[in-house]
Order: C-alpha cells, then structure tokens, then sequence
C-alpha cells in the first residue's frame, strides 16, 4: 500500500458494490463516497487506511471475526441496530439520512388517507407524494428484499410481508438500487427502495417513464444516522473512540462542520432542491442534539 507506515495499525473502510464506488478489484479509489471516507479519514493521523467494496453480508463477517492487533474492518455509513453492538463499535453519527424513496412505473394508489397526511411535516409535503406501505402491500403490490440487507425499508415491509407482494432474493454484491430499477423496468416487481444517487444517475427519458414517492411510514424519520462501526476488538474501540472525538472538533468548528455537511450531501446524490431540508436536518440533528 503506497504511503503505508508499518508501524500504524491498518483501518479497512468498507462499503457495499453500488453507483459511486470505484476501483479495480475490490479497492475503492475514486468517487463521492470515497471522498467522504477519505475526508474523515485525514482526521486519524495515527492509522493507515485503505477503501474496499464487499456485499454487505461479507462486511459484516469481516467485521465480526477479524481479531488482529493491527487490522481492523470498519463498515462506513452503517444505521444504528441494537443487536449489532454485540459484535461491533459504532462511532458517534457522521450524517444523517433523508426521507426513504420509493419508485415505481406505473402511478401508485392508493396514497396516504387524510390523518396520515396532516401528520406529514410540510417540509416533507412538498418534496414528493407520500404512498403507505401497509395500504400498498394489503393490495398485493410487490416489492423487492434482498436477504442479506437489514433497513428501515425491509424491517417497516416485513411488517405486511406474504409470498403474494414481496419478491425475496440475494444481493450477491450487486449495486441493489440500479437491481431494484431493473426489476421494476422487466415487471417483475411494482415498486421499490431505490436511493437518491441511483435516482440522479437516470437519464431524463428513463426518469420521465418512473413515478418517485415518499413512503408515509417513514417520511418524518431520519431512518437513522449514518456511523462507523468496527470489529468488537482493542483497537476498533480505539478507532471509534478517535472518530468520535474528530467529529466532536469538527461540529464545533462551522466552517468544518459545513465542509462535511456539503461532502456527504455530494455523496448521497441527492437533488440540489433537498439541500434546505438537509442543511436544516443536519443542523437539528447533529448540531443541536
């Protein structure tokens, strides 16, 4: 690894396959996502670093058994769930997330009753329509989960989950978002979770052929944070335990605080009319906790 210090213990940030994440093999060495890795990474002088892409399931079993003193696998962009601090450190928050998309090719009805909707920020309203899950399921509308994933998407779907309205398959280290488009596009599903950057990445013609909702169960929810989580060893404690202090100077510093605020909005793809929201987001949820 060009630059390595061999005195330096090893930091392995790893992401899923997906739009944005660029390299041969299993390096990642360009892109939006990388640059919010690399950021955060200049504030760990102590470590070297290097930048993988693994499908989610191997990340966590990376993480789960890599036991060396001087190589530890940290998964970037990870949500908080209890169970996963039996077997991993996670940092203090680094972003937040915005309402959950859904897509679909033909308009979705039906769309969320009255009480749902006054319950809706107006903030929230005027981003896109809002579809619920619950009524698009009990309808037998199909969506896709991928075995191996574990999200705010999946665990609201499983609520309302038969054979007749979910599609069940692998990941199998495929960019699921632009998976998600292709099942739509051939039919075989309805609708599904496809994130911002894969919505960008549509050409117009492709984007005038799909509708974009907001889903009503989780409109007014972060989703959660993005965070670091490492292997449960000495020195994943101590990567995080480093992470969370950087980002303590940073928050408290605004012109360094708005640097990272602006890398990770560039990261998630998202359109330029959600920056208000996403400014105001972050300032609510990581600046003012």
């Amino acid at each position: 690894m060009e630059g390595c210090d061999k005195q330096k213990p090893t930091v392995i940030w790893m992401r899923p396959p997906e739009l944005g994440v660029e390299g041969p093999g299993i390096s990642i060495i360009s892109g939006p996502v990388y640059d919010v890795m690399l950021h955060l990474s200049s504030y760990l002088e102590s470590y070297n670093h290097q930048f993988e892409a693994y499908p989610v399931k191997r990340a966590w079993s990376l993480i789960q058994h890599e036991k060396s003193p001087q190589q530890v696998y940290c998964f970037y962009g990870a949500s908080y769930q209890e169970e996963r601090t039996q077997w991993g450190y996670y940092s203090q928050p680094t972003s937040i997330n915005l309402p959950l998309l859904v897509v679909s090719r033909e308009a979705l009805l039906p769309l969320v009753d009255a009480e749902e909707s006054q319950a809706l920020s107006q903030s929230a309203k005027s981003l896109f329509e809002s579809v619920s899950l619950k009524a698009l399921l009990n309808q037998n509308f199909k969506t896709v989960l991928y075995n191996d994933v574990s999200n705010a998407y999946a665990r609201t779907v499983e609520q309302w989950a038969t054979k007749y309205n979910v599609l069940r398959v692998h990941s199998l280290g495929r960019d699921l978002g632009m998976h998600t488009i292709a099942l739509i596009k051939s039919g075989r599903i309805d609708f599904g979770y496809v994130g911002p950057r894969e919505i960008a990445a549509l050409s117009k013609e492709e984007l005038d052929t799909f509708h974009v909702y907001q889903v009503s169960e989780l409109s007014d929810e972060l989703r959660g944070t993005k965070r670091l989580l490492c292997s449960k060893t000495a020195l994943g404690q101590e990567v995080t335990t480093s992470l969370n202090q950087a980002l303590a100077r940073i928050f408290a510093n605004p012109e360094k605080s708005e640097v990272l605020r602006n890398t990770n909005f560039t990261a998630d793809g998202y359109s330029n009319r959600l920056k208000p929201l996403f400014d105001e987001r972050w300032d609510t949820f990581l600046l003012k906790k």
